[in-house]
């Protein structure tokens, strides 16, 4: 298994030193600064603070954090003042207090982020602020304009594009179809047993766990890319992978379907100690099922680099694999005339080796247009 290169500053994240460190303290001491020559506050310590919880990995992510506090303290100073004017302070009212701030925020969906935030405000400008003059005032000013310069550390300080790592992980999850659909042939040509049809449907069935390991990286790839001025470029590779996990979630299904009907034709006649099959036929089902798995590797290889080499090589692949289709079908006609559930069976693994080599071919040339590749 290959690895992406590390950057420059992972190096250093064995002594805790990371970017995420970096921004966050950059974003913490511009916060004081501007706090204190814009606002005029002696000690703006709200404004760091506000930068500190908001600095995220991604752009995005740091645009919800900000917002949320912005509006859970704006919301908990709101409360404050009513309760303040209305009721007055005393531990009862300072319960009744924050539970009106958690029950209003979460009603509202502020997220993990605003629904405390406007509890903690409500009590601090209740119980702090009022003996302090424009105490409400200074603390939603610095909350913002930490919560501004969060955002702005976050998009122009090194923002990470985590497209590399979901086309890594769509690699990974191509590569482990293959290697099951090698690993049938291997044992089809061998003399597949009825217990080794059943490792290779439950190893198919396993795999589920990869396609959602790369929904996540897309997921949090397409995040990297949301508000990121600096990797525009990659909206359309991150287009195009997600394409990709549409066809390789297919492909998990044709290949768990192919897994099962070979289970099922082995367990269909189970008193037969080798393959339920003719041995020739046997071979040409294991010619099918190598090239498939060739067939994803290249589509691994092409996944990652976007290059037309890949994508001539997968096309020839596919095209080999056409032609052994139909010498498979032609032979299953004359050897299983007389044998209809086998028949069937044959059929049925075909039809998903189709399906899945026409995705193959069309997710192909919109990763590289065909008119490039021919």
């Amino acid at each position: 298994m290959s690895h992406l290169p590390k950057l420059p500053w992972q190096q250093l994240e064995n002594w805790g030193i990371s970017l995420q460190v970096f921004r966050t303290a950059l974003a913490a001491g511009i916060s004081w600064a501007l706090a204190a020559s814009l606002i005029g506050a002696v000690k703006p310590y709200f404004a760091p603070l506000a930068a500190i919880l908001s600095v995220q990995a991604t752009v995005a992510e740091s645009v919800s954090r900000g917002a949320q506090r912005i509006l859970g303290v704006l919301g908990g100073i709101l409360l404050a003042m009513l309760f303040t004017r209305w009721i007055g302070l005393s531990a009862w009212s300072l319960a009744v207090l924050v539970f009106i701030a958690m029950v209003l925020a979460t009603r509202l969906h502020l997220g993990v982020q605003g629904v405390p935030q406007v509890a903690i405000s409500a009590l601090m400008v209740m119980a702090v602020g009022s003996g302090v003059r424009g105490y409400a005032w200074y603390r939603a000013l610095d909350t913002a304009l930490g919560g501004v310069v969060a955002v702005a550390v976050s998009a122009l300080v090194w923002p990470p594009d985590l497209t590399p790592e979901a086309a890594e992980s769509l690699r990974l999850l191509a590569l482990g179809l293959a290697q099951i659909l090698e690993a049938m042939q291997h044992d089809l040509v061998e003399g597949l047993k009825l217990e080794e049809a059943n490792r290779h449907l439950q190893k198919a069935r396993a795999i589920q766990e990869g396609l959602d390991s790369a929904r996540r990286g897309l997921k949090r790839a397409e995040t990297s890319l949301r508000w990121n001025p600096w990797h525009r470029h990659a909206e359309g590779r991150s287009v195009k992978l997600s394409q990709a996990l549409d066809v390789l979630d297919h492909s998990l299904m044709q290949v768990r379907g192919i897994a099962r009907t070979l289970f099922v034709t082995l367990d269909r006649d189970i008193s037969e100690k080798g393959t339920a099959l003719p041995e020739p036929l046997a071979e040409g089902m294991g010619e099918v099922l190598a090239l498939m798995g060739e067939a994803l590797k290249s589509y691994a290889y092409l996944i990652y680099v976007g290059e037309q080499t890949a994508a001539l090589r997968l096309e020839t692949i596919l095209a080999e694999s056409v032609d052994a289709r139909r010498r498979v079908l032609h032979d299953a006609v004359r050897r299983l005339a007389s044998n209809g559930p086998r028949f069937l069976d044959i059929a049925s693994v075909l039809v998903d080796i189709e399906k899945m080599s026409q995705d193959l071919m069309v997710s192909s040339r919109l990763i590289v247009p065909v008119a490039v590749v021919r």
